[in-house]
């Protein structure tokens, strides 16, 4: 170590010295609104934010000054300015990293599960305390789930489809199958795995949830025990509703981009006039309709509400991006004999796919979290969804159950990880294989 690199260690110590002094001095939690907070805590974790970027950045300044001086200052800006942005990164996963500890908590209160002793960043709650980590939450969630014999059937095809494309990937990364060969397999894997866990969904009833009571018979499990039937219930709803997106906005924003009609440009005008008004406006005015309609209480009627008002939106966003789309892929197909339809059903759909892919994602999103309106049509628990199941945890005569609640979102999110993870290559892909080499 050079002479001039002497002070870079002792500033670091000073810096991780301060850190510990404004964690060790730190005063016991007290209780605030039921709940164990530290006084003060957050300006102390400020404070060793700020010495930690300044120890990086001071270090990085006294490192480029020894060896170039003109760029010293760029040096710890530059350090100061990484350490930050990293610090903010952490920050934005720290939700699902607390959301995860609170559902493997043992309590079921966030007052109960905070230390009085332990470091500043456990007493405060920042981060969990593993001596209560435990499957306690997800056990009492899950305690009244009762499988049908027949739905294992279900559970080892969509285990086989999933071994499978794990198969399949380390192989092909190993390149001991050719990769066409490789995609074909990978191909009928997933439709093995998707097809069993759309049979599992669809055949999940509301008769499979219960506890028995002493003398054997069996009673309706209690609201917080049915998370798995709200999942059911929400991804069916979902689930039609974008494919209903995705058949409405392909037809209406084709005619948009392609067709010249009276009145075409009125209606785009009406779409953007529509996009104004928040969907809660219209809550009356679906309530009224679907009970005319005797649809409250029904799956088709919220999917019906989902799906209309997913027309404006998804069709302006397929009708921008076939105006990317040369016509004369139309043209050339209808030269040889294709008629309209069938130019749209075999030209313009498979080039489409990663925009159908988006626009279905983005309407099984929505709607995989909305609440309002899904709390005004469901009205029988067998049909809530996840939205109305999560918010039960929190209206109960006691206070709020929060590794219930912890527990079932994470059950409830894993639906929309597998999705994501499983379409991730189909939506990049495509645009891939359309790029034109040099």
């Amino acid at each position: 170590m050079r002479r001039s690199d002497l002070p870079i260690p002792v500033l670091l110590a000073l810096c991780a010295f301060g850190i510990w002094a404004l964690f060790a001095t730190a005063p016991d939690a007290v209780v605030r609104d039921r709940f164990l907070v530290v006084p003060w805590g957050w300006t102390r974790i400020l404070g060793a934010l700020i010495l930690g970027i300044g120890g990086v950045a001071g270090s990085a300044w006294l490192w480029g000054r020894s060896r170039r001086p003109l760029r010293a200052g760029r040096y710890a800006i530059t350090a100061g300015t990484h350490l930050f942005l990293w610090t903010a990164i952490a920050t934005t996963f720290y939700p699902v990293i607390y959301l995860l500890a609170v559902s493997f908590n043992r309590n079921d209160t966030l007052a109960g599960s905070l230390p009085r002793e332990g470091p500043l960043w456990v007493r405060a709650g920042i981060l969990p305390d593993p001596s209560q980590i435990s499957l306690e939450q997800y056990r009492k969630v899950l305690s009244a789930t009762h499988v049908v014999p027949y739905q294992w059937i279900f559970v080892a095809l969509a285990v086989a489809g999933l071994l499978a494309l794990i198969g399949v990937a380390a192989a092909a990364r190993a390149e001991r199958i050719p990769g066409h060969r490789a995609d074909d397999y990978r191909r009928t894997a997933g439709f093995v795995l998707f097809g069993a866990l759309a049979a599992l969904v669809v055949s999940i009833g509301p008769g499979q949830f219960y506890t028995v009571a002493a003398d054997g018979t069996r009673v309706s499990a209690a609201s917080d025990r049915t998370i798995v039937l709200y999942i059911r219930n929400t991804l069916l709803v979902s689930g039609m509703t974008g494919l209903f997106a995705v058949a409405i906005s392909t037809t209406a924003g084709y005619a948009f981009a392609r067709m010249r009609f009276e009145g075409r440009y009125q209606t785009l005008l009406t779409f953007v006039f529509v996009q104004m008004f928040p969907g809660f406006m219209a809550l009356v005015a679906i309530y009224y309709l679907m009970s005319y309609l005797d649809l409250i209480n029904t799956f088709t009627g919220l999917i019906l509400a989902y799906s209309g008002g997913a027309i404006a939106f998804s069709a302006w966003i397929f009708k921008g991006y076939l105006e990317s789309i040369s016509p004369a892929l139309e043209e050339a197909a209808r030269v040889d004999g294709a008629t309209r339809w069938g130019a749209f059903m075999r030209i313009i759909l498979p080039i489409s796919v990663p925009m159908l892919l988006f626009i279905f994602l983005l309407q099984f999103i929505n709607t995989y979290s909305e609440f309002i309106l899904a709390n005004t049509l469901l009205i029988g628990q067998e049909n809530w969804t996840v939205g109305i199941g999560l918010r039960n945890f929190t209206t109960g005569r006691f206070d709020t159950q929060w590794g219930a609640l912890a527990a079932s979102a994470v059950l409830g999110s894993l639906p929309i990880l597998a999705i994501f993870y499983s379409f991730q290559e189909a939506l990049t892909g495509q645009y891939q294989s359309g790029g034109v080499k040099g």
